[in-house]
């Protein structure tokens, strides 16, 4: 490879760096709404055609967004290879780590909640992203019964009622403290949260492969 060449390869990552962090930053002190292709070059100071011909356009750089900055996607990259590699034994704890990092991840990211509000408005057209979460959370559950076999028919239906719990408590107390009479503003009830979230693990793996195994 030719010095030339490297030389472009490092603007090419310097201009989707520029471009993937100017679309956090519109929104972060914006919203979704301000989100497009001529505001986000202005942002990254780059001409607007470098938008097309990096990413296809407004939706090809969303989903490169969204692979940097979803949960889902990190979900994926983090723990796939290690519930491949799993011995069954050990799936009870990755699917509570999995879960964990979940809330741990929504708290802390203000971009996801920002994304998670917007697209539950009504008014988001990124369909892109909302794609891209489900290829990846697909995937990762896909590995997840490749190990548990046939054992838990039901288990995607279980962890996604967790999930789903999960993203209304984390953006609903954002606003309200207090949530079944619960104060989430303080640590030790986040604490418990992930203590019965694990309980709640055990419980329907358990009642899954043992009611397999009955019938």
């Amino acid at each position: 490879m030719s010095p030339n060449s490297d030389i472009k390869i490092m603007e090419l990552r310097e201009t989707e760096k520029k471009l993937l962090t100017a679309v956090s930053t519109i929104i972060e002190e914006e919203g979704f709404a301000k989100l497009g292709v001529n505001h986000i070059a202005r942002q990254a100071k780059c001409d607007k055609v470098l938008i097309y011909r990096y990413f296809g356009g407004l939706e090809g750089l969303l989903v490169a967004w969204a692979k940097h900055n979803d949960f889902y996607s990190f979900a994926y990259r983090e723990f796939a290879e290690r519930v491949a590699q799993a011995e069954n034994s050990d799936i009870h704890t990755i699917v509570k780590e999995v879960l964990s990092t979940q809330v741990s991840y929504l708290r802390g990211s203000h971009l996801m909640r920002e994304l998670y509000i917007w697209e539950l408005s009504g008014n988001s057209t990124f369909r892109a992203i909302q794609s891209e979460r489900e290829v990846s959370g697909h995937k990762l559950q896909e590995e997840l019964e490749k190990r548990l076999g046939n054992k838990c028919d039901d288990c995607k239906f279980y962890i996604t009622i967790i999930i789903a719990a999960i993203n209304y408590i984390v953006l609903f107390t954002c606003q309200y403290s207090l949530f079944n009479s619960i104060d989430f503003s303080l640590p030790e009830s986040w604490k418990k949260l992930e203590k019965i979230i694990s309980n709640y693990v055990d419980w329907f793996l358990y009642e899954e492969m043992n009611n397999k195994d009955l019938k």
